[in-house]
């Protein structure tokens, strides 16, 4: 069994009951200029889990200056609108493009506008730094680079060197709740543990739950690709998929089990609008398919 199918009890467990967070990659970090945003800070309570609510409510702080996703701000034109998720619709009318590959959007927020149908969702936090927290997104990635160890590999050239990912990310302050061993979401990105907490100069690090699909949550991309970790290195392209190998006799004829000479059978019936609901003649099969290669042969 692959091990998608397991890990697919990971998001029917959770998403149900866990609390929902928003985390933003700290290197590809982009900035959204609300101009028209609340100034000084404004904070809202919303709800932890949007059909859960025994889970609780946050605080979410609204600000003018805010982080988004650089894979969401790459894709956002100029005159776009977009949603905020939890907050409202942006119409977008300038973008600025960075050296190192960020960008940075101004625009409007319109609160009485709620079509919603066609925009695009984007996850959003506050960019003011004692309403954020600075911490670690872990991902594993398979120990071995290979779907399907075979029988002359060499294991040790098959350990993956790389199988531990790290890097950093802003996330919401309402995160600091959180305990060792706690399991929540963080939106359009997955589902997360949390390893570690903040202590003694270390950042909380949260570790990627797999969820078992092989496509990612949102357009927010991941260090590990989905679909290979869903089916292991190389599954994606069939890796783990049974080769059927054909015997053959001393003759080079194909050597047909029971089930495949009653299959082919059925279909050379079906060919001659005849069904073939009686046992199955191996040997006259064998025959007929050894005559056919001698006259192959013969008009050679």
């Amino acid at each position: 069994m692959e091990w998608d199918k397991i890990w697919a009890i990971n998001k029917n467990v959770l998403d149900p009951v866990v609390p929902r967070y928003t985390a933003i990659s700290k290197d590809t970090a982009c900035k959204l200029i609300v101009e028209n945003g609340p100034e000084p800070l404004e904070a809202r309570s919303a709800p932890l889990h949007q059909k859960n609510e025994s889970v609780g409510t946050k605080s979410v702080i609204y600000a003018r200056d805010l982080y988004i996703e650089r894979d969401d701000a790459a894709e956002i034109k100029e005159g776009d609108k977009v949603t905020l998720m939890k907050w409202g619709n942006v119409t977008v009318h300038k973008k600025e493009s960075h050296d190192n590959g960020n960008f940075t959007l101004y625009g409007k927020i319109d609160e009485n506008d709620k079509d919603f149908k066609k925009t695009r969702k984007i996850t959003w936090i506050a960019a003011v730094p004692e309403h954020t927290v600075e911490l670690v997104l872990v991902e594993l990635d398979h120990l071995i680079n290979k779907a399907k160890v075979e029988e002359n590999d060499d294991v040790k050239d098959l350990v993956n060197k790389n199988s531990r990912i790290e890097y950093f990310a802003y996330a919401e302050a309402s995160v600091k709740g959180l305990q060792k061993g706690a399991m929540f979401q963080f939106e359009r990105r997955g589902f997360y543990l949390v390893d570690s907490v903040a202590f003694g100069g270390k950042k909380m690090t949260c570790i990627f739950i797999p969820d078992g699909k092989s496509k990612a949550m949102s357009a927010v991309s991941h260090a590990i690709d989905a679909k290979e970790q869903a089916k292991g290195k190389g599954g994606a392209e069939g890796g783990n998929k049974k080769q059927k190998e054909q015997k053959v006799d001393a003759d080079g004829n194909v050597v047909l089990s029971k089930a495949e000479a009653k299959k082919q059978a059925k279909k050379a019936a079906k060919k001659d609008g005849k069904k073939s609901d009686g046992p199955v003649d191996i040997a006259k099969l064998k025959a007929e398919a050894a005559e056919r290669k001698k006259q192959k042969e013969q008009a050679a």
